[in-house]
């Protein structure tokens, strides 16, 4: 009987898996209409990335504002990879990747081309939401409020996370019933797993009682299997979350492949941009306000070409100043060490792109939405690691481990890796079964800059991360590089016939067989690049000098401009960048809509807050003052 249904069944499959896999539901999606440019708008938001999209949707919600979108690259429907969690690598290196590179380093990438590193942040609709690997990570409640106590007022760990909640649709129905997440919001986030790697580290990380937690939670010291803005299988990021569904609106006006070579000022005031589409310049103004989010190199970039920046460095190109701020510098950014391998005989633990291609594989993902092309490109789970001496005032962690479910979790080719350094510690594994942990520095100490390489706008800025220049940073990558290997003593290792290869890189080897001494010249050899800046238009107080913008996210003297981007944010935080810039930009379309969208919850946290009830504190707290210290502002 069932057997008469079979080839229609199969036809159907077919039919799903063609649309998902060979991308051809592009064809049913709503395509940009090309209109010509208005004269004026009220609101020109420069960067459809991944703020972008959030603050365009949620300001064309009233109809009675006109809004210009600019976004210097495409639309992501034309790209089906880019929809499929697992081909996250796929999308890098293409047309929605800027590919932009560091200045050599001088204290890192000693074992890459030209010691230089490679930022893979996202260009076209959606930005980096379109490549990263999905992690909804939020960071420590100490990282906001440590941004109020250094004059972001109104930025708080009790300010902000109703903006979370606001945004959230979790999937995670435990999670949804404590007070920290939301449900019904524009982003889907759920978890991933339970995998095989998982359940591994599970046991490992009880074994040495390390806490299996909810890592957007009360406290971040532990572990968690990874939290992803997936839905049903496809990516969702802030294109599909947001964007798309405002596409069509008549009062948003979007338009790609269009580059913003400057802001133009009528005095001190924002007047509108410049913008080339081909070989066709335009200027159009802006009624009210230009807001920038194009994220931490393309506002640096924008505003250093309009002469919003050093005084020194503005003049040194002939650009006239317009304000005299520190645009470009505090750039920070959290940086890997290279991956420590562990590999079993067994079967059963690795995701890879080859296994996803079976034909059982294809069918779960294409009926179910399952299976390894719902992976965010094997990272599976994170650790928050307490430091062996970390400092008691410093109540959040200084220390991470991403968990891949592959033991080869990267190519050297695309993070710029020598491919003799990289055959020397990773070529001819023993299998192709096992496990990645990456140890990765949170909370950078070092701070680098961005800088003009001349002022013409289509030559590439001067990126320097200056990464690794502090030695404190090294230090904890090397702890966590040490803590990584040592987990191979644990009995669940053991069980799995787990191994690690103990090869040495050459460059270092002469320092001993992963001695102190080796590990930290291997960490300074091979990094790899978070590729989450900050801290370039840092938010602070009106009058500070080393803010770039206020806490109303106005740049300081002048009037109708503004930055809604990770370049406001004043330091690294606990977690990834993606789920925070979500977060401003929700908060940013509130102060501009002269809304309050989030009262409700803002007065329940209130409540909870000032009553210091368990729902809330940090439960490693107890009765101890929560007001943030100066020691996250040195971190």
């Amino acid at each position: 009987m069932v057997a008469r249904y079979i080839p229609t069944l199969m036809v159907l499959g077919v039919a799903l898996a063609a649309y998902k896999l060979l991308g051809l539901g592009q064809y049913f999606e709503e395509f940009i209409h090309p209109k010509d440019l208005q004269e004026s708008y009220e609101y020109i938001i420069v960067g459809g990335g991944t703020s972008g999209a959030v603050l365009a949707s949620r300001l064309a919600e009233d109809s009675d504002r006109e809004i210009l979108l600019v976004e210097a690259g495409g639309d992501p429907v034309h790209n089906p990879n880019i929809d499929v969690p697992l081909m996250a690598d796929s999308i890098r290196g293409t047309d929605y990747d800027w590919q932009y590179r560091t200045v050599p380093q001088q204290n890192a990438f000693l074992s890459h081309h030209n010691k230089e590193g490679i930022w893979h942040l996202g260009k076209g609709l959606g930005g980096t939401s379109n490549l990263n690997y999905m992690q909804y990570l939020r960071g420590s409640r100490y990282d906001y409020d440590s941004w109020a106590s250094n004059g972001a007022v109104g930025w708080g760990y009790k300010d902000v996370l109703p903006y979370f909640i606001k945004a959230e649709d979790q999937q995670n129905g435990e999670f949804v019933r404590t007070v920290f997440h939301g449900f019904g919001g524009r982003l889907a986030v759920m978890d991933v797993g339970p995998t095989t790697a998982n359940q591994i580290m599970g046991f490992c990380f009880k074994e040495i009682s390390l806490k299996k937690r909810d890592l957007n939670g009360k406290n971040q010291f532990g572990w968690g299997p990874t939290q992803a803005t997936i839905r049903n299988g496809i990516r969702w990021g802030t294109y599909r979350a947001y964007l798309r569904r405002s596409m069509n609106f008549p009062n948003l006006h979007v338009v790609t492949h269009t580059t913003a070579l400057k802001i133009v000022f009528e005095g001190k005031r924002a007047a509108g941009v410049l913008l080339q589409t081909g070989d066709k310049q335009t200027l159009v103004k802006a009624a009210k306000e230009v807001i920038l989010t194009a994220g931490t190199v393309g506002t640096t970039k924008l505003l250093l070409l309009s002469g919003v920046g050093p005084k020194n460095h503005l003049q040194s190109h002939k650009i006239a100043v317009i304000a005299d701020l520190p645009v470009g510098e505090n750039l920070q950014d959290q940086v890997f060490a290279d991956g420590v391998e562990f590999f079993t005989p067994y079967t059963g633990v690795t995701i890879s792109t080859a296994k996803a291609d079976s034909l059982i594989s294809m069918w779960k993902y294409s009926l179910f939405g399952t299976g390894m092309k719902a992976s965010p490109r094997f990272r599976e789970s994170t650790a928050y690691i307490r430091l062996r001496h970390q400092p008691p005032q410093i109540k959040y962690p200084l220390l991470g481990l991403h968990i891949a479910a592959n033991p080869q979790a990267y190519d050297p080719a695309p993070l710029n890796v020598k491919e003799e350094s990289w055959q020397a510690v990773h070529g001819d594994p023993p299998s192709k079964e096992g496990l990645t942990l990456f140890p990765v520095l949170l909370h950078p100490r070092s701070r680098g800059t961005i800088r003009l390489s001349s002022s013409n706008p289509t030559d590439p800025p001067l990126i320097n991360p200056n990464y690794l220049a502090e030695e404190v940073d090294v230090k904890i990558l090397a702890e966590g590089y040490q803590f990584a290997r040592r987990l191979i003593n644990a009995k669940v290792m053991k069980d799995w016939d787990m191994e690690l290869t103990n090869r040495l890189l050459p460059e270092c080897a002469k320092l001993g067989n992963f001695t102190q001494a080796y590990i930290e010249c291997h960490v300074r050899h091979i990094a790899i690049p978070a590729g989450a800046p900050v801290g370039t238009c840092r938010m602070g107080a009106p009058n500070d000098p080393n803010a770039v913008v206020d806490p109303q996210l106005r740049v300081r003297g002048l009037k109708g401009l503004r930055v809604v981007d990770a370049s406001i944010v004043p330091a690294a935080t606990t977690g990834d960048t993606y789920a925070t810039q979500v977060m401003i930009a929700e908060k940013a379309a509130d102060m501009i809509r002269e809304k309050d969208t989030v009262k409700a919850i803002k007065d329940y946290f209130k409540h909870l807050i000032e009553s210091r009830h368990k729902k809330i504190m940090d439960d490693e707290e107890g009765a101890e003052d929560q007001r943030p210290t100066d020691s996250h502002k040195k971190h």
